[in-house]
């Protein structure tokens, strides 16, 4: 397990989100809303001072995107699938492995509703799954979407991701576990996946 991230730092997380998803000024929320909707973890045993603090600043940091979404005219998404995608993305960026750079996104977001696979790498991910190398055919795919910054793909490829890694993890902490039935399943998935698009 990771360690956890500072109070500040953790809060500017959750801010940037609430602050993208809301039309109201920070000012507008905290009257509307007060501190009450902001959750201070059990584990965190002060006043709370730097959570609110962080959330402030994300919020702000969110309210910046959401002007830049709005804004945006390379895309042809609307502004609610733009902020939900973009919403993905920083969710994303506290736990995946996957290097997800906000600013390189945002400046490809005519891509974000784009999906276009390549023979190649249809071939390839077909090959790995004949072989069985299922986690490697999901992550060729997740890095292929990433790069192409298919965002919306990508969000949507995501939930093959999330089915394997928890299959990993029931693996994990049971060895009983009868790990191959998921496994086909989501090989499946796959290869659904890749020929529906």
């Amino acid at each position: 397990m990771g360690g956890m991230l500072h109070p500040t730092a953790k809060e500017i997380l959750v801010g940037r989100i609430t602050g993208l998803n809301s039309a109201i000024s920070i000012t507008e929320y905290m009257l509307t809303f007060g501190m009450k909707n902001i959750e201070i973890p059990e584990y965190y045993t002060s006043p709370g001072t730097e959570y609110y603090i962080g959330f402030g600043t994300g919020y702000e940091q969110g309210q910046k995107l959401r002007s830049l979404l709005k804004k945006d005219v390379s895309s042809e998404m609307s502004l609610s699938q733009k902020i939900k995608c973009l919403s993905f993305l920083l969710k994303k960026q506290e736990t995946c492995r996957l290097v997800l750079s906000t600013q390189s996104f945002l400046d490809n977001t005519k891509y974000w509703k784009e999906l276009e696979i390549s023979k190649t790498i249809i071939d390839e991910i077909q090959n790995l799954l004949k072989e069985n190398k299922i986690q490697r055919a999901v992550y060729k795919m997740l890095i292929y979407l990433k790069e192409r910054f298919y965002l919306e793909a990508l969000m949507e490829f995501y939930e093959v991701y999330l089915n394997l890694e928890n299959a990993r993890s029931r693996k994990k902490n049971n060895k009983e576990y009868e790990i191959g039935l998921e496994l086909e399943k989501i090989k499946i998935e796959v290869q659904n996946w890749i020929n529906k698009k």
